[in-house]
């Protein structure tokens, strides 16, 4: 495989997450409409970038056509998230330069002036857009917390791009928290 071919998996490994499902809150039909409005949880807006800046393991392999990448990495969060993470990302490449990934990150984030680790589940799409860059897109989904933020929930729509020559991904964040 040429060496651009491994520094393009290095940045879309770099890249990923699962997709959940947000669901409302039950309400008892029987309840008054102020009650139920009184208990639901505000949302917010939330937008921010999460930015890369080292690999701490790596590991790249075949499966068939497709080429398959593990990777851990550490970061920076900025925005109405602001912190550190780290990430654990598998990206699958096909053939044709077209990639999914899924990753989940852990965030030690202050939010709102209120601290605590973060866990986040990813997923996105990309593809190649020239020899040393890869773009892509997909959502992340805060699926829990610790400390103050234990309670805090969300969905991010994310949209970014990966540095090939790097393996280092940044991309933006931007969605409804609760």
């Amino acid at each position: 495989m040429k060496t651009w071919n491994y520094f393009l998996i290095l940045l879309l490994v770099a890249v990923g997450t699962a997709c959940d499902q947000v669901v409302a809150p039950e309400v008892d039909q029987a309840e008054p409409m102020s009650l139920a409005v009184a208990q639901a949880s505000p949302h917010a807006l939330a937008t921010g970038t999460f930015a890369q800046n080292g690999i701490t393991s790596l590991e790249v392999r075949d499966a068939g056509p497709n080429t398959i990448i593990e990777q851990t990495s550490t970061g920076t969060v900025t925005g109405t998230l602001s912190g550190t993470y780290t990430d654990e990302l598998r990206v699958v490449i096909h053939p044709n330069g077209d990639f999914n990934a899924k990753f989940t990150i852990n965030c030690q984030c202050t939010v709102e002036g209120k601290s605590g680790i973060l866990e986040l589940v990813a997923s996105d799409r990309g593809e190649l857009v020239s020899p040393t860059l890869a773009t892509f897109e997909g959502r992340a989904v805060i699926t829990g917390g610790t400390g103050e933020l234990s309670e805090l929930r969300g969905v991010l729509g994310i949209e970014g791009e990966v540095d090939l020559v790097t393996g280092l991904s940044t991309y933006d964040y931007s969605g409804r928290i609760h």
